[in-house]
């Protein structure tokens, strides 16, 4: 029994060394300064990045080393111990179900009869996996779940980024998490990582989430870029940013951008989380239908009307966390109050009308998005669009114009715009029954052309799963693109394009583009034609206010 003690204990002793051995040393004896994740995590490396069932036994080559513990299909299993809440919290969200964009984009393409998602880019207690993209796709609906998974789902939490400049990140808690360089670069204290790229700046977990870390999905024509100023450039090799320095500068994101006009938040050193807190990031439990659904934080949760239309005054605070706002980075800012001294402030039916009604400066207003999926072997054709956001059309031309010797179907999807605008906003009414500006998302044309050069669709507008309508739509947007003097009431008022009446006037594809389509989503509508009336008429009422106006009286 003796002997049979010792064996046993023996045995035991072995397994655990077995793990750092001479050949496979601890992750220590090579990571040396690795930094700790932080307080609460500061476990043991085999804790968070070995699975369980491979504990005990020689690594060799990294080949058990899960690189990604908070990836959704690990999350549960490094991650689930602790934080069970947090993990159901977050699978409702709309960062991970992606809700909204595959609802909205399949009920469009006519894959499904209503815009709510049924589906999910992750495993999900209550929706479906992605369905199997058709082999022999012949219409839009066969070719929806393609384009969602390929071209679409670059951001989700569950998928690696490219492997590009401005998209590096990590999986599920980490993407947002743990920091990277735009560049990918490590810049820690390992000895062993330094200089090597596709790794986070330090081995940590930290907070606040800063700007940069947000960009790294929002950095299309969607909320999160204007925030920055940024607007995406057409992708023609055209309009590519003209030559500095003797060479054109590198990308960002995969992409060129005009630099516009940044919110006004951003420029006085507010970050993302300072005003979308956990709740609007994370989810609060409840599956989100999409995405306006899911946000709750309003202007005047900071910005409370300053005195009513009589004079009397509302807000009586005198305390400092009252009067003044701390940021996530510990900086006090004051928090100006909506002045009820401004005459378009108290207008009658001013009430309706969102903040950024008038406080957008621009907006993003994209017409006529063209979806061409190529699967021909020679793709020459496209080589002045190779520059679209998108890594594997970047790769196909190796970023230098050489093209494969081959070229496995399914081709890639390539994208192109009929025109881009900043300058127009048109109005509509929100779920909240706000007046807001909507925009164009999307009005698709698609094509398809097989390997055998056969053209199966060419440029097909396609029909809503429901039989309502062709598959464009007008949504809500919110720019972040806020100014402290708003618009001149003309830009609405008398506008034809407020109104929701098009930029040009006549028949064809370009003015259509223009003239909105109804949304998706039976709460959310377009201008009825009383308020177009309304807002495009010359009242007497507005006759006195634009008067006042113009000289300064209240």
């Amino acid at each position: 029994m003796s002997r049979i003690s010792i064996l046993v204990i023996l045995l035991t002793f072995l397994s655990i060394t077995c793990y750092a051995s001479n050949d496979h040393r601890s992750c220590k004896a090579c990571h040396q300064g690795i930094e700790h994740m932080d307080r609460n995590h500061d476990f043991l490396c085999l804790d968070c990045h070995i699975l369980p069932e491979d504990r005990g036994y020689a690594i060799s080559d990294h080949d058990k080393i899960v690189r990604h513990p908070s990836a959704p299909e690990h999350v549960k299993t490094f991650c689930g111990e602790c934080h069970q809440e947090d993990i159901a919290t977050l699978q409702n969200s709309v960062h991970y179900t992606f809700a909204g964009i595959i609802g909205q984009t399949r009920y469009l393409w006519g894959a499904q009869e209503g815009p709510y998602s049924r589906h999910s880019p992750s495993n999900h207690p209550k929706l479906s996996p992605m369905p199997r993209a058709a082999l022999n796709p012949e219409t839009t609906a066969d070719l929806v779940d393609d384009l969602l998974t390929r071209r679409c789902f670059k951001c989700h939490l569950g998928s690696l980024p490219p492997g590009e400049k401005g998209f590096y990140r990590g999986l599920g808690c980490a993407a947002c998490h743990v920091f990277y360089a735009d560049d990918g670069i490590y810049r820690g204290s390992d000895k062993a990582m330094q200089g090597k790229t596709g790794y986070p700046l330090k081995h940590v977990f930290a907070k606040p989430i800063p700007v940069k870390q947000c960009l790294h999905c929002h950095n299309g024509n969607n909320v999160g870029a204007d925030f920055v100023g940024m607007f995406e450039h057409d992708y023609h090799r055209a309009y590519r940013t003209p030559w500095r320095n003797g060479g054109l500068p590198e990308p960002v994101y995969m992409m060129d951008h005009h630099y516009l006009s940044p919110d006004i938040h951003y420029q006085r050193g507010l970050i993302c989380v300072d005003c979308h807190g956990r709740g609007d990031v994370m989810g609060r439990g409840d599956l989100s239908a999409h995405g306006q659904a899911s946000v709750t934080v309003r202007c005047v949760h900071c910005h409370e009307p300053e005195r009513d239309a009589t004079g009397e005054k509302l807000i009586t605070a005198s305390d400092r966390e009252k009067e003044q706002f701390r940021d996530k980075q510990g900086q006090w800012h004051r928090l100006p109050k909506r002045r009820m001294s401004i005459v378009e402030h108290r207008i009658e039916g001013m009430e309706r009308v969102h903040c950024l009604g008038c406080h957008a400066a621009w907006g993003f207003h994209d017409y006529g998005l063209s979806l061409i999926r190529d699967d021909r072997r020679d793709l020459s054709r496209w080589e002045s669009w190779y520059l679209q956001g998108d890594e594997r059309v970047l790769n196909i031309f190796n970023k230098k114009g050489q093209f494969p010797e081959h070229f496995v179907e399914p081709g890639p999807w390539f994208l192109a715009w009929g025109f881009r605008r900043w300058e127009y906003q048109t109005l509509g009414v929100d779920a909240d029954k706000r007046i807001v500006p909507f925009r164009p998302r999307y009005q698709y044309m698609v094509s398809y052309v097989n390997g055998n050069g056969e053209v199966i669709l060419d440029s097909v507008i396609p029909q809503r799963g429901d039989k309502s309508g062709i598959g464009w739509a007008y949504m809500p947007f919110y720019p972040h693109t806020v100014r402290k003097r708003g618009r001149s009431c003309e830009s609405c008022h008398r506008s034809d394009v407020a109104a929701g009446r098009g930029i040009w006037k006549g028949k064809g594809l370009e003015p259509s583009l223009t003239k909105p389509n109804p949304p998706v989503y039976q709460t959310l509508r377009l201008l009825k034609e009383q308020e177009v009336k309304r807002l495009t008429g010359k009242t007497l009422l507005y006759r006195q206010y634009r008067f006042h106006a113009l000289n300064g009286r209240p």
